[in-house]
């Protein structure tokens, strides 16, 4: 197990990119090594200044199982620490709101297939909260398919109905901080 050296001034590089004020991407960086990519369901407060819960998460498990940097980014780039505020501006981007749409599909959904196809291993764990298997499905199906690599998915555990855990799950589907990766699914 690597150590980040916690008496450095700030021994993690954080960046991110924002588009019309929604979070396409959060980047973690410490050192050599692969870089993960890691897709959620909806960005909540980490940025490039501060990490949030699940950052902090990712920043601990990434750098334990030897990764130098990882990417993360979400089936949906709306930053909101709320599910159902996230499904409600999804739902209205499909119903007519065609600016969050077209961010949806022109912008987001190319940066995370771009991301997973750059990446040395993707994980997935949006959760039982991702309600829209139709778009799950879609955004899966543009990471493992068209222009090579074909990457596996890889998750940390999984809910009852079979989708891949977030690192904050609490109760019996809470995360070990150590789990060993879990393969979701091969390309």
């Amino acid at each position: 197990m690597r150590q980040l050296d916690l008496l450095a001034q700030d021994p993690i590089t954080r960046s991110a990119r924002f588009v019309d004020g929604c979070r396409i991407e959060l980047v973690r960086s410490w050192g050599p090594g692969p870089r993960a990519c890691v897709i959620g369901h909806n960005p909540s407060a980490a940025n490039a200044d501060k990490d949030d819960p699940t950052s902090k998460w990712w920043n601990r498990w990434f750098n334990h199982y030897g990764f130098g940097s990882y990417v993360a980014c979400n089936l949906w780039p709306f930053c909101t620490a709320s599910p159902a505020e996230c499904h409600k501006r999804a739902r209205e981007a499909f119903e007519g709101n065609w600016g969050d749409r077209d961010l949806i599909h022109f912008t987001n959904l190319p940066h995370v297939v771009k991301c997973a196809k750059e990446a040395s291993q993707v994980f997935v764990c949006w959760g039982g909260m991702a309600s829209d298997d139709v778009w799950i499905e879609h955004v899966i199906e543009e990471i493992q398919t068209g222009v090579e690599p074909y990457p596996d998915l890889w998750c940390w555990g999984t809910t009852r109905a079979g989708a891949p855990t977030h690192p904050m799950a609490r109760g019996k589907h809470r995360i070990d901080p150590l789990q060993a990766p879990i393969m979701w699914r091969r390309a």
